[in-house]
């Protein structure tokens, strides 16, 4: 299979247009068509269907598109590990982080240390739903993702790493939920709209489970994935958010937004670092995971003097700090 012809067949259906995707490769539109349609035949199976809009992507074609992916991040990581010599670790290093968690605040942190340790290893890191990290980890799209506890998975590593509560989160411009204290119930909670990622998140199955179980309903007013969006939105008081606390510091400045403990529902899970099972981790990647696992002990560290310090604060306590 020429993995040139899957890097343009994957542009395509990222792009979602054959034209565009063509100037994009700098080459003509039917040179591209003609590299799809030797694929096809290489495949024996339609992978593209063409529209008046664009393409689509046929379910042969998505099943392909994530095989491609991690056929193409091999090719790149072979490439840039030969081109290095063996003298120092080198390598094309993917690491997932789970959205609406304290993972991505491990990020620049992480870059800083592998550009200081290791200059020659290439980090690529990327962010997506939990239920998508785990399957690239099994397609081997990623090397590793550090993601909400995804319980059992055939084939895939599972190392519980770190355990948070999850916690109501308000934008500082609107009046406080509580009267006193930190703390809110299900039921005041469930007077405010919400803003969430959509149903498959984890954050999303564990904020719904808990108000069913109190035989409450939770009003999402919007469905955001992206950290920015989430973030602008409610600090101008949008709509509330539930996020662990270590996510929350990630996402908001200190006086932006009020957090409060839920008093009468347990909102809690785990997250875990996700390698493949069979597979073992290149030299570059196994270093990678040590670095990640030194920023987690560290982040660790710092959990009780946050959540006392939030404590601390009186009513509707803020992430001061």
């Amino acid at each position: 299979m020429d993995t040139r012809r899957l890097a343009y067949f994957v542009r395509v259906v990222d792009i979602g247009n054959i034209t565009r995707a063509a100037d994009s490769l700098h080459i003509t539109q039917s040179a591209l068509s003609q590299h799809i349609s030797a694929l096809e035949n290489d495949v024996k199976t339609r992978l593209l269907e063409r529209t008046g809009r664009g393409v689509e992507v046929t379910p042969s074609g998505r099943s392909l598109y994530r095989y491609a992916q991690g056929i193409l991040r091999l090719e790149k990581a072979a490439r840039i590990d030969l081109h290095a010599g063996s003298d120092t670790p080198a390598g094309l290093v993917t690491v997932g982080l789970a959205s609406y968690s304290m993972a991505p605040g491990l990020a620049v942190p992480l870059l800083r240390m592998v550009r200081e340790r290791y200059p020659n290893i290439h980090l690529q890191l990327i962010q997506n739903l939990t239920v998508v990290m785990s399957q690239a980890v099994l397609l081997g799209q990623v090397d590793m993702a550090l993601i909400y506890d995804p319980g059992y998975v055939k084939g895939l590593g599972v190392q519980q790493v770190l355990e948070e509560d999850f916690h109501l989160i308000t934008s500082a411009k609107i009046p406080p939920i509580a009267s006193r204290g930190d703390t809110v119930t299900l039921k005041q909670a469930s007077r405010l709209g919400f803003i969430l990622p959509n149903e498959l998140h984890t954050v999303r199955r564990i904020t719904d489970a808990a108000f069913h179980a109190a035989g409450l309903h939770c009003s999402v007013v919007a469905e955001v994935e992206t950290g920015m969006v989430l973030r602008d939105a409610v600090v101008s008081g949008l709509g509330a958010t539930v996020l662990p606390l270590s996510a929350a510091k990630t996402h908001f400045a200190p006086d932006e937004i009020r957090a409060y403990r839920f008093a009468d529902g347990r909102l809690r899970t785990a997250m875990s670092l996700c390698t493949p099972e069979v597979q073992p981790l290149s030299d570059a990647a196994a270093l990678v995971a040590d670095l990640l696992c030194q920023s987690l002990q560290e982040s660790r560290d710092c959990q009780a003097p946050v959540t006392t310090r939030m404590k601390a604060t009186g009513p509707a306590s803020s992430l001061r700090t």
